[in-house]
């Protein structure tokens, strides 16, 4: 079972392969209901084949069980939030991938699994699993053992083994499909010989230049057919993923006069109470709003709000109630105590595997602290087995610290004991054998008790903003009215725009993921119902949507008209360029002037002077010495090109700095295969209407 946890411990890539989910999703009651029995539960589709919700699910509680038997732990909502992604990931290279790899005939035959596990190239992950601390040395034979002892484990070990089989398996597969297209992608030697060319290759060019913004925008006139004709040219660059834009009202829900009378006159009550009370700490914790703070603080280090006067107070004493943060505060002076300023200690570590082997770990700490004190070396002993790597090499010494440096059971240990002293403590890194080396000068600290009561919304206050929020709703439920009703000064329009299908939050609204969901299942121009994030309704109207593809022509109609525009005074400028033969002749005609550039080379990014203008750069690298092109249409403006010189690549026979660049160009390219076969199986994902 040691080495299950061994395995569990160390195999997060082999977890990444086998796309072990973490989450566990809450949905309202209805669509949960919908995502099991309702006729359109489909979550999605990838190359054809449907993922449907009781698929979707089944996988994702699997996974967490698995995590939670893993870590011995239950999953928290933002660790399944954190990791929403990896089930629905996992699905996808199941499908795209895998079918790549029945098609090219990859897998793994039962010898190579042998090997893997108990041959002579074991996987990393077991040849650590089976390699002795001590002597750093691999034993086959204890993997035979472990194999044998399988059948007579708990069914839950025997299933970590399989799943972790099933990923070392599937994680060998991919590297086969990986191996195969970073060799199926390599530099030719003429491919080579162009770039360094390329790279290396100088010209010095004149050229003439009529610039787009020599001429006003408002001079020039597009028709709609000329608008349309553009956008269908250029429709590849209006490509966009789907989103949302919102526009919304908020109303906040802040506590009135009467709430706020009402926690003054609670927490004047309360603190008659809390100065006869003789157990401070159980009365902070069923009475305040804010946890109970178990700190001891010194005097120049007190807590807001604590005057340094009521730090030399006796212990007992209770300050007048006091306003901070929106709340009512009573404090208490607890207790005191001398404590060192800071410490010196040095400790042992030996690190928790959650198994059953760790309640061993205390008496072998044990057996050692009796070890010590018959005379062994504590240095010695630490640079042997203390798993604290840092500290180890030092004899496990950790030099002085302050308080509340080390973890909270470390920290009272060496804080609350005694030089000399030799104390046992476990943490949430394992159990730690500690040794108090030296204290610093003692001091006065003290730990204060506080009672604190918010300045909270009352339920009738929330009833009443949420009655003004449903009477907007009622009022403004189309376009036209709620655009009207939120140009006055009653009503702030907030504006949240690129709002995407996988969003939590948006601009000005936190945790704001059923707003999201809401945007993407209605149509443009749907006013909410009013939303509850905490303190604060919202009511949003659905403004634009944005579908995953190409963009209409409506949604980018500013491009389309300057592009459109642009596009016309090209072709004046190129008609009223064409014909000279000579710049000068051209610069006289245009009223512009020959301007020169030095050592332009077409591997470049930009040109000096012109900045990225591609086109031009292609154009010069055609071009013969003393050679004057044709106009031609760039990014800014149109060009007329003269290459006045040409200074060739310098003669070399050492390419491999050309030839490791393009390699690594060409690995670059392997790390978008996923979103490539993504595009070609057509994934389809559709989540949003349940999660």
């Amino acid at each position: 079972m040691a080495v299950i946890g061994k395995i569990r411990e160390k195999s997060a890539l082999v977890m990444i392969v086998l796309g072990v989910g973490m989450l566990l999703f809450l949905l309202p009651l209805d669509q949960l209901q919908s995502l099991f029995t309702g006729d359109n539960n489909n979550l999605g589709e990838i190359g054809g084949k449907e993922i449907t919700g009781q698929e979707f699910n089944q996988k994702v509680e699997n996974a967490i069980v698995l995590w939670e038997n893993q870590n011995q732990n239950t999953a928290s909502l933002q660790v399944r939030e954190s990791v929403k992604e990896q089930v629905w990931n996992e699905i996808v290279r199941e499908v795209v991938l895998i079918s790549q790899f029945k098609e090219l005939g990859l897998a793994v035959c039962p010898e190579e699994l042998f090997d893997m596990v108990q041959g002579k190239n074991p996987h990393p992950q077991v040849q650590q699993a089976f390699t002795d601390p001590n002597t750093g040395a691999f034993s086959s034979s204890q993997v035979l053992q472990f194999l044998k002892s399988l059948e007579t484990m708990p069914a839950e070990n025997r299933s970590q083994w399989l799943s972790f089989e099933d990923g070392i398996e599937k994680e060998r597969v991919a590297t086969k499909y990986n191996n195969l297209l970073t060799k199926g992608l390599y530099a030719t030697s003429s491919l080579i010989k162009r770039t360094y060319k390329e790279q290396n290759e100088q010209r010095n060019i004149k050229f003439v230049a009529k610039r787009y913004n020599s001429v006003v925008d408002s001079t020039i006139t597009v028709t709609n057919e000329e608008l349309k004709a553009y956008y269908n040219e250029h429709k590849s660059e209006y490509k966009q993923d789907a989103s949302r834009e919102i526009e919304y009202v908020k109303f906040e829900v802040k506590p009135s006069d009467a709430d706020i009378l009402e926690a003054k006159k609670w927490i004047q009550e309360t603190a008659a109470d809390f100065t006869v009370t003789d157990n401070d700490s159980s009365f902070v914790v069923y009475n305040s709003e804010s946890p109970l703070d178990e700190s001891y603080y010194g005097i120049d280090a007190l807590p807001i709000g604590i005057d340094s006067a009521f730090f030399s107070q006796e212990v007992g004493a209770t300050t007048p109630v006091y306003e901070q943060n929106e709340s009512f505060l009573v404090t208490k002076l607890s207790s005191t105590k001398m404590v060192p300023d800071s410490v010196k200690a040095r400790h042992i570590l030996l690190k928790t595997t959650q198994q059953f082997t760790d309640t061993l770990l205390e008496a072998r700490l044990d057996s050692i602290k009796s070890e010590i004190g018959k005379g062994a070396d504590f240095a010695v002993i630490a640079k042997e087995i203390s798993e604290d790597v840092g500290s180890a090499i030092e004899g496990g010494d950790l030099g002085w610290f302050k308080e509340g440096v080390m973890v909270p059971a470390f920290n009272d240990a060496c804080f609350d004991g005694q030089v000399g002293d030799m104390v046992i403590v476990q943490s949430q890194f394992g159990f730690h054998l500690i040794e108090v080396l030296k204290q610093a000068d003692k001091s006065r600290k003290v730990q204060f008790s506080t009672v604190v009561r918010k300045n909270a919304p009352s339920n009738e206050t929330f009833d009443n903003v949420f009655a003004q929020a449903s009477m907007f709703f009622t009022n403004n439920g189309t376009t036209e009215s709620f655009t009207k009703a939120t140009e006055t000064d009653e009503y702030a329009k907030l504006v949240a725009t690129g709002i995407k299908v996988s969003d939590k939050n948006i601009q000005g609204l936190t945790e704001a993921r059923e707003l999201v969901r809401w945007s993407f299942n209605n149509e443009k121009g749907n006013i909410s119902a009013p939303f509850q994030f905490l303190n604060t309704f919202v009511v949003a109207h659905l403004a634009e949507v944005r579908e995953e593809g190409i963009a209409t022509i409506d949604q980018v109609e500013i491009q389309v008209d300057l592009g459109a525009k642009k596009k016309k005074k090209a072709a004046m400028f190129i008609e009223e360029m064409s014909g000279e033969t000579t710049l000068d002749a051209l610069a006289a005609k245009i009223g512009s002037k020959v301007e020169n550039v030095q050592s332009v080379n077409f591997a470049a990014y930009a040109i000096p002077s012109m900045g990225q203008e591609l086109r031009v750069n292609g154009m010069v690298a055609t071009l013969q010495q003393g050679q004057v092109s044709i106009p031609v249409e760039g990014q800014t403006g149109v060009f007329v090109i003269q290459v006045d010189a040409v200074t060739s690549a310098p003669e070399t026979t050492d390419y491999s700095a050309i030839k490791t660049q393009l390699n690594q160009s060409n690995g670059a390219i392997t790390g978008q295969l996923l979103e490539a076969l993504k595009e070609k199986y057509e994934v389809v994902d559709r989540r949003y209407k349940f999660y």
